[in-house]
């Protein structure tokens, strides 16, 4: 039998660490039971792992000493056999027990304070255990309420059907599943979204008798996605079915939006024109005339409403359109482009023409019928 490591010496070796302590000349030889002092002063001068306490230690001392020992050593063990064997058997017992009661106990603090929702299942889906954040989310008041119940107790059947086929999945193959995104659904209508983790659950001998994970909530996150998602359609919708052209530039002149109507004018698509600026459709002069009015806008903060002006398009056509512009301002107040629309008035204007035309023709018509009029008078006698 190898000697014992100096750091898993048993008490009734003790002497042997502190000879060198600056205690009394009568403590230096130690018999096997020590005063609690001398104890201390011996934990706290070496670093040691295990200690035994022998059969003759004094009961009335045990609790204290027991104490003291644990605020110095990681594990106290009291025997009757101090031989070799016995002493190794009991301070690897106590290592192994000390062991797994850090790795159980840190584990258990560690679930409570995570902000993500932890389980453990069995094999059938029934929670083994799960930390305050998941028994939240299922709306009960204590963790202990969600064991030996499962997904079909708290979602729709859809929901939990698809879980547990999941988790099975897991199970048969030991592939872990990693940031899935989930719709939970609930009774009652409810719905939340989550990213979800799980992995097989093994025992000590690597049977796999579970599964165990954390879900993420992205509720607020997926709600926000949607709802932009759903402004973001109605702006399309709404910039599709209008018949005025509309954009937004940034203060270099480049387009950050376009609708449809103002990228035809311009032979591009509301996707190609972004990022571009007039100086890459329009000659020189034509661009440097918009660029020009754009920055007097930024400049001025003031709008432009309904000023008449031409436009010449890509495949040749000019245009006759109101157009208004007005400073575009980001969410802190600064001004950081312009907005544009233009609504063309082409037709209006033909027609406009015409009218005067025609007027011009009746008050010519008007005119010569009032001068035959006139000349027939004066010839009947």
């Amino acid at each position: 039998m190898e000697p014992l490591p100096r750091h898993l010496l048993p008490l009734g070796l003790i002497s042997q660490v502190i000879k060198d302590l600056p205690v009394a000349a009568d403590a230096r030889v130690l018999p096997t039971v020590i005063d609690l002092g001398t104890l201390g002063e011996a934990l706290k001068a070496c670093p040691i792992s295990v200690v035994i306490i022998g059969p003759d230690w004094p009961s009335q001392d045990l609790a204290a000493a027991r104490e003291l020992i644990l605020d110095h050593a990681a594990a106290c063990v009291e025997t009757t056999d101090q031989s070799p064997a016995a002493l190794q058997s009991a301070i690897s017992a106590a290592l192994e027990e000390r062991d797994h009661r850090l790795d159980s106990g840190f584990c258990a603090q560690l679930v409570h304070l995570l902000p993500d929702r932890v389980f453990f299942k069995d094999r059938y889906g029934r929670f083994l255990n799960a930390n305050p954040f998941i028994a939240n989310h299922f709306r009960v008041d204590d963790p202990a309420i969600l064991i030996g119940r499962s997904d079909f107790d708290f979602f729709t059947s859809e929901h939990a059907q698809q879980a547990f086929a999941d988790e099975q999945e897991v199970m048969r193959t030991g592939q872990p599943i990693t940031a899935l995104l989930e719709k939970e659904t609930h009774d009652g209508d409810r719905v939340t979204w989550c990213l979800t983790w799980k992995a097989p659950l093994r025992d000590q001998s690597g049977r796999v008798i579970g599964t165990y994970g954390f879900t993420r909530d992205q509720t607020n996150l997926k709600n926000t996605e949607i709802a932009l998602a759903t402004e973001r359609h109605l702006l399309e919708v709404l910039l599709t079915g209008l018949p005025d052209s509309v954009f937004i530039k940034d203060r270099e002149g480049r387009f950050l939006l376009a609708n449809q109507v103002i990228a035809q004018w311009m032979g591009e698509t509301p996707a190609s024109l972004r990022g571009k600026s007039d100086t890459d459709i329009y000659p020189p002069e034509l661009a440097a005339i918009y660029r020009k009015d754009d920055e007097e806008v930024m400049a001025s903060g003031m709008p432009v409403i309904n000023r008449e002006e031409v436009v010449n398009t890509k495949d040749g056509r000019e245009l006759f359109v109101l157009t208004t512009k007005l400073p575009y301002r980001n969410p802190a107040g600064e001004i950081a482009g312009v907005i544009g629309m233009s609504r063309n008035i082409t037709l209006r204007k033909g027609f406009d023409a015409e009218m005067k035309s025609a007027h011009a023709e009746i008050v010519a018509l008007r005119a010569e019928v009032a001068r035959l009029t006139n000349e027939l008078s004066a010839r009947v006698p």
